[in-house]
């Protein structure tokens, strides 16, 4: 029998070492409160700029006025989702990279033209105030949940655009992504806001007793104005002429609103009026169509008139008398 050569091959197993490759994800986990700005009136033209800095909202500019309502900033909360230990998302340089932008608006609200990140739990830095912005957010200690808040500015178109008005939103979007990747997914969320026609007022005419002629006896005469028609009426004596010139007239005023709202009328004085005549006076005792609290028709528009009664005596001094009073119309 014969015997070869035994050759051994000795095989090298090397082993590979290294680290896994841990990783995060970030999602916009919720915006909550939403933007809210309550009840404003836009201008009679031109567009009216708010702006909502916590729960307050201001105009910035324009003619248009805030109202009522509750106000609330966004609160928006990023999480991010991390594994290995440490956590990978406490790793110094993985960081959350946010953008918020305008999407879309209806009626007479426009797009929000400027938005004002502000810190919450989280550290924001980058471009945090702007139309358009653009910041990371760092601080997690694991897995779990940061924030931000959002402060906005929302432009109100003027009645002159004839726009839609009540409740109205402008939609704006919070996309987050790993930086430095760009955000292209997140959420979507809409401001709420109720807008009003401006709440005007125009006066149609004065009221005027007109010309009277008093004799120099005799008892007082009332002269009444009515409210509703501009009339005028004599009574109590006899001797007491009105003169068909110049015409007397009630105090007319046409007040325009957002049709259907309570508004309320108030008057200055809320008394007498008292007209002059150099030193002598009347005392006009005055009766409205409307006052304190109303609804707006449907139509959008109401007709207010004021008459008044004055007591003519035969001693009252002659002459022309005047005097003043004020209107105001305010949105409940």
């Amino acid at each position: 029998m014969s015997r070869g050569p035994i050759r051994l091959a000795l095989l090298g197993l090397v082993g590979a070492t290294g680290h896994p490759a841990f990783a995060q994800t970030y999602t916009v986990n919720g915006i909550s409160p939403i933007t809210a700005y309550g009840e404003v009136a836009s201008a009679v033209s031109g567009t009216t700029v708010f702006a909502q800095t916590n729960t307050t909202v201001t105009v910035q500019s324009g003619g248009g006025a805030r109202i009522k309502g509750t106000v609330r900033r966004a609160t928006v909360t990023i999480r991010c989702a991390g594994s290995g230990s440490p956590n990978s998302c406490t790793v110094a340089g993985n960081r959350a990279r946010i953008r918020v932008g305008a999407l879309s608006s209806t009626g007479r609200a426009g797009l929000i033209q400027e938005f004002t990140a502000v810190t919450g739990t989280g550290t924001i830095s980058g471009t945090t105030t702007g139309s358009l912005l653009d910041f990371t957010m760092t601080g997690w200690t694991g897995t779990g949940n940061l924030t931000f808040l959002l402060d906005t500015k929302l432009p109100v178109a003027g009645d002159d655009t004839g726009g839609a008005t009540g409740a109205q939103t402008s939609t704006y979007y919070v996309y987050v992504a790993k930086d430095p990747t760009i955000p292209t997914t997140g959420s979507t969320v809409a401001t709420t806001i109720t807008i009003r026609r401006p709440l005007q007022m125009a006066k149609v005419s004065d009221l005027s007793f007109g010309t009277l002629v008093r004799q120099p006896s005799g008892t007082a005469g009332s002269v009444v104005v009515n409210n509703s028609t501009g009339a005028r009426t004599i009574t109590g004596n006899a001797n007491l002429i009105g003169l068909p010139s110049p015409a007397p007239s009630r105090a007319q005023f046409t007040i325009t609103g957002e049709p259907s709202t309570t508004y309320a009328i108030s008057y200055s004085p809320t008394g007498n009026i008292v007209m002059s005549n150099g030193a002598s006076t009347l005392s006009v005792t005055t009766s409205k169509t409307a006052t304190g609290n109303q609804t707006m028709p449907a139509s959008g528009t109401l007709t207010l008139g004021v008459g008044g009664t004055i007591s003519v005596l035969s001693t009252t001094a002659r002459g022309q008398y005047s005097g003043n009073l004020t209107v105001t119309v305010t949105y409940n």
